[in-house]
């Protein structure tokens, strides 16, 4: 893992920093098997274990387009 992704690496959701030597990431398939995606190291991503249950099968545009729904819902501006 390290070698592959660096000692500094980041959730490549989140873009928060992760440590790779504590147990707070999980590997995720970027496009879900459940929509084609195969087990490849170009479609596997380093991301946050709760960020990676938030997105569960969606792709990161479907994850993305979910949590503009529900921070407008709440009241939040968003803007890009």
């Amino acid at each position: 893992v390290v070698e592959k992704y660096g000692e500094n690496t980041i959730c490549y959701l989140s873009g928060e920093k992760i440590n790779l030597f504590e147990n707070t990431y999980h590997f995720d398939h970027i496009i879900p098997s459940s929509k084609g995606g195969n087990n490849s190291l170009d479609n596997l991503g380093i991301a946050y274990n709760v960020v990676n249950k938030m997105k569960n099968d969606l792709t990161p545009e479907e994850l993305i387009e979910w949590c503009v729904k529900i921070l407008k819902h709440n009241g939040y501006q968003i803007t890009k």
